[in-house]
């Protein structure tokens, strides 16, 4: 996702460990408000959603298959501004009674059963209804000219507002979703339309194909008088079997804008699909221009919504606007690998959702379009954000998340940009293919499943010698469990036809700041130094307060460039 927030910059962050903190309904029973117990879990949603935007409210009926991993006569989930009218267990055909309720803690529900739940599969209803968000989450409505639209925005925790569900990321399971709107109007899913029926009174009932894999915020409906485009099909590759149905879809009269995103979209997903050597994971691909949009742009699984303007360009459009149009979309398709095929499993991973898609953006752009600077650009947005992390105030890039509202505060040039200065400090050290071979295996091990930030840096490193690897475990934590920017301070000497050089690091303070503690890194630096007129590099990391190190070839150097390609976070 890329946060904006009514200004245009389409890179900011997320990030968190996880919640602890619990509130009580009663001094007996205490309410998750962070995690949810294992107790039951989630395996597959059944979601119909009876929406009209001209109208203020919308109703649903949700049916969630659960598994009960241990006896219980009550259970919790997640909902917030549901009027849930019943609930309805089922075990096999037999139907238990039960009822639904809020609890003290915000977007938690309670539900309890008339009698004891044993362990075994289960299916739960809800029929609801539910006002349309007003705030530009959750299932929201907008109008645009003289026309209503209906769109969601389910990150982070906002598809409790439309449906009773699991509302985290770590529970992905197959969803079936079932519109039904007014027959004049068109309607979005994740996945491609598989039955349509005309029912009375002027609504249209839309089936859509069963999903793969999804946690509840990548999922995405929306519903309007759309100008649909339909592209030509994004055809088959050497990684890809199978054609991708593309469109573009925006608010009508507004479709003709949409041939340059359109046209340029086909180059991003080859490079991303030659880069990781998976295939684009879903059946089909959408991007929506969504007129009033609280983000830049959000992954939804094959319907990713952006604000208008990124894709809405004509030949009056400038080169910044298509350069950001370029970025983003080429971050959004990022995650449809890199946090929809494998998902982190708590909010406090998050930052390496977006950090990744940032820094795997320049990569794909630097691929299909190398003269155009994109890495170059992506590492100055690194050094840029060192000037916030360089303060007191400073957060560390994975934080704990204490309660619902630091998720969203986590969304800043942290994350994104630090994070994305990151990784291209890593891939600098270890090298460009050996880098890429980390980030293959991590998907394949995890694909259509769920892996936290530890997970990705073992897999990185596991392509590495035993000694290389857990030095470069150990530079990622330090650069994302730790604040601040570290500084090196270098001399060099010649000495028996050898250049020396003396390093010292500490964390680097503004003019008129001290930091009571001492922090120190495992800096993986690469050098660049001239001997004879010809050019070496050196890579290695620096984890002493005062280090020496031997530059290898045999000289006393012309010059000394102690960051190669300014590619290290420091």
């Amino acid at each position: 996702m890329n946060k904006v927030k009514r200004l245009f910059n389409p890179l900011l962050i997320f990030c968190g460990l996880f919640i602890t903190s619990v509130q009580s309904l009663s001094a007996k029973e205490v309410v998750p408000a962070g995690m949810l117990p294992e107790d039951v879990t989630p395996s597959h949603y059944t979601l119909e959603i009876k929406l009209d935007p001209a109208q203020k409210n919308f109703s649903g009926t949700t049916t969630i298959d659960i598994n009960i991993n241990k006896k219980t006569k009550h259970f919790y989930l997640h909902g917030e501004d549901l009027t849930v009218k019943s609930t309805v267990i089922k075990f096999g055909r037999t139907e238990i009674a039960a009822s639904t309720r809020k609890t003290d803690v915000t977007g938690v529900l309670k539900v309890s059963a008339d009698k004891t739940l044993k362990p075994g599969k289960y299916s739960i209803t809800f029929e609801y209804d539910a006002p349309f968000n007003e705030n530009l989450e959750g299932l929201y409505r907008i109008k645009d000219g003289d026309k209503f639209y209906a769109f969601t925005q389910f990150e982070a925790i906002d598809a409790r507002h439309a449906f009773p569900s699991f509302d985290e990321p770590r529970f992905k399971t197959p969803f079936d979703v079932t519109l039904i709107v007014p027959s004049n109007l068109k309607a979005i899913a994740n996945t491609p339309e598989k039955k349509r029926t005309d029912l009375k009174d002027g609504w249209t009932k839309i089936d859509y194909a069963t999903s793969k894999p999804l946690p509840t915020y990548l999922v995405a409906v929306a519903a309007g008088d759309f100008d649909i485009v339909v592209w030509d099909d994004i055809p088959t590759t050497a990684v890809r079997d199978r054609v991708i149905p593309l469109r573009g879809v925006a608010t009508k009269g507004k479709g003709g804008k949409l041939k340059y995103a359109l046209e340029n979209t086909q180059a991003i997903v080859e490079s991303l699909e030659d880069y990781f050597q998976i295939p684009y994971p879903y059946e089909k691909l959408d991007i929506l221009a969504v007129p009033d949009f609280a983000f830049g742009a959000m992954e939804n699984a094959g319907a990713i919504t952006y604000r208008e303007q990124l894709l809405l360009l004509d030949e009056n459009s400038s080169l910044g606007q298509k350069r950001s149009y370029k970025s983003v979309h080429a971050h959004e398709l990022a995650h449809q690998w890199f946090g929809n095929l494998v998902t982190p499993i708590w909010w406090n991973d998050i930052w390496l959702n977006e950090a990744f898609a940032t820094w795997m953006a320049a990569t794909a752009l630097h691929r299909r379009w190398p003269d155009e600077q994109w890495q170059r650009n992506q590492i100055a947005n690194s050094k840029r954000v060192m000037n916030s992390d360089s303060l007191p105030s400073a957060r560390k890039v994975r934080n704990p998340i204490e309660s619902n509202s630091d998720i969203m505060t986590a969304f800043d040039g942290i994350t994104y940009q630090k994070g994305g200065g990151v990784l291209t400090m890593i891939e600098a050290y270890m090298g460009a293919e050996k880098f890429r071979q980390g980030v293959q295996k991590h998907m394949e091990n995890y694909r259509w499943g769920n892996a936290n930030a530890l997970d990705f840096f073992e897999s990185i490193a596991s392509v590495l010698p035993k000694d290389k690897a857990r030095q470069v475990i150990t530079s990622f934590r330090n650069f994302v469990e730790q604040a601040g920017v570290p500084v090196l301070d270098i001399a060099g000497s010649c000495e028996e036809d050898k250049t020396i050089l003396t390093v010292e690091q500490e964390r680097f303070a503004p003019l008129g700041t001290e930091f009571k503690e001492k922090t120190l890194w495992n800096i993986p630096a690469c050098i660049n130094y001239e001997i004879d007129g010809k050019t070496h590099q050196q890579c290695q990391v620096l984890s002493k307060v005062t280090q020496k190190v031997a530059l290898q070839y045999q000289g006393c150097t012309d010059w000394v460039m102690p960051n190669a390609k300014a590619a290290g976070y420091y």
